[in-house]
């Protein structure tokens, strides 16, 4: 169990939109104080507002997380603000939709570069200061890192490293006794302003994988994480099928993918290929937590909060209930018949 919320200094990085800008929002309404960090500087001071909004303390700092510069300067300055950083959650991202063969080699580097690099620099940025406080880093990863999908190597490439350079970094931290933890967060789909922004190779608007949810609730799982770390916690139940499929049957995922991989991820409404994108450079505006799919979002995960209020076996034991319930009905009826 780490310092209670209330008390922490909680460093958010990627809080302009999204999953990131959820969980600052969320974070101020606990009595966090709160460092939101991304490169949209208009973004970045509404996400103080609805900190300050909560009650709470807040500061933007304009950050580029391809640059260890920026990243030390961001550790700096909350330490130089509130003291100390409890919490470091990562949750910048970008994309191409696009097949592998489609991809430019800067597209692919580029992805690399801010959803791996930036996350690897920004680990080592935060580490001096977390083991100050023995905190916790939460990145906020995919369920994706355990299983590619068509159209988003490079993403789902990003994921998968960034998993396994944590899994090497939380077993160092382990060895010499740093009392720091690291957290990864696997959502599913999410409803976040990205799928407007993210570059697109098809001339069709991206949409997440349904079923889609909203990014409060991957919030509370990060906020659990600042707490209660967890190794790695998947969000909603889609996320977590994916990840037992992917263990179970590897092929069983190919011929699903098959099947829906190309129009599971696109609205079907006709998008320009030239439409402005965040791949490079931020696009101006204040894009705010959620994406356009508010009305088949869904608020709430009922597998993701038997997971944080039971625990891993607790919420299993949930499920298995109406599981083994439908099995001794089925075996009753057929041995009657």
């Amino acid at each position: 169990m780490k310092t209670p919320l209330a008390d922490q200094v909680v460093v958010v990085l990627g809080a302009s939109s999204g999953i990131g800008r959820a969980t600052a929002r969320a974070a101020g309404r606990r009595g966090a104080r709160v460092v939101v960090a991304a490169r949209n500087e208009e973004a970045l001071a509404a996400a103080v507002r609805e900190v300050e909004a909560a009650g709470s303390e807040g500061i933007a700092v304009v950050t580029d997380t391809t640059s260890a510069n920026d990243l030390e300067a961001l550790c700096a300055g909350a330490v130089e603000r509130f003291g100390r950083i409890d919490t470091f959650v990562a949750s910048v991202m970008v994309t191409v939709y696009a097949e592998v063969e489609q991809l430019d080699a800067e597209e692919l580097r580029r992805v690399m570069d801010v959803n791996f690099l930036g996350r690897a620099l920004a680990y080592r940025a935060a580490l001096p200061y977390l083991k100050r406080s023995r905190g916790t880093f939460v990145d906020v990863n995919s369920g994706l890192a355990y299983r590619g999908i068509p159209l988003q190597a490079a993403y789902c490439a990003s994921k998968a490293a960034g998993r396994a350079f944590f899994e090497s970094a939380r077993t160092e931290q382990e060895k010499h006794g740093t009392g720091v933890d690291i957290s990864l967060i696997l959502p599913g789909g999410i409803n976040t302003p990205q799928f407007d922004r993210g570059r697109q190779k098809r001339g069709l608007q991206p949409q997440p994988v349904p079923p889609i949810y909203q990014p409060e609730v991957v919030a509370e799982a990060v906020l659990h994480c600042c707490e209660r770390p967890e190794r790695e916690l998947p969000v909603t139940w889609a996320a977590q099928k994916l990840l037992w499929g992917q263990k179970l049957s590897p092929r069983a995922g190919d011929l699903v993918l098959l099947r829906n991989g190309w129009k599971g991820q696109t609205t079907g409404e006709p998008k320009a290929v030239d439409s402005p994108d965040n791949l490079y450079a931020s696009i101006p505006g204040d894009p705010g937590a959620r994406g356009r799919f508010d009305e088949c979002a869904r608020s709430g995960s009922g597998w993701t909060e038997a997971r944080l209020r039971l625990g891993k076996v607790g919420s299993i034991a949930v499920l298995a209930g109406p599981v083994a319930a439908l099995a001794i009905g089925y075996h009753e009826v057929t041995k009657r018949r």
